[in-house]
Order: C-alpha cells, then structure tokens, then sequence
C-alpha cells in the first residue's frame, strides 16, 4: 500500500530524498502510524503531532492505502 507523509518544520528533515517534507512511502498491508516513524527514523523522544486523513490519531492505528500522514512538532506562541 502506498501512504502520503507529510513533514512540517523541524521534522522536515526526516523525509527520505526530498526536501519539500513530503515523501510517499510504499509499506506492507498491516503497517501502522509508528511503523512509518520508525522507516523514517523519527526518534520516539521527539514530541510531534499526528494527524490522519485530517483526524488526530495516534502512533498505533492501522493504515490504509491511500491514506495521508501529517506529522508536526508541537507549536507554542503568543
């Protein structure tokens, strides 16, 4: 199945040979959120903000074909 990734900010350096932050991943039918952070080597340390289809979601969800990964660092300001 192939997941769309999208990488904002800081986490933008973590997309595979690309610098726009977006890659596409090509994963097994049973991949998970956290299966696609590990591929792309995201340390577990690092707060981010995931987003599913637009939902929040967490690292342990099931994906599906077609389905579109947004991963954020968390923002603060004023």
């Amino acid at each position: 199945m192939q997941v769309t990734v999208k990488l904002f900010a800081t986490l933008r350096k973590y997309a595979k040979k690309t610098d726009t932050g977006i890659c596409n991943c090509e994963l097994k039918n049973d991949s998970t959120v956290e299966s696609v952070l590990h591929y792309l080597k995201i340390p577990k340390n690092i707060p981010i903000i995931l987003l599913l289809n637009g939902q929040q979601t967490n690292r342990d969800v099931r994906l599906h074909d077609g389905d579109t990964l947004n991963v954020f660092p968390p923002i603060a300001g004023g």
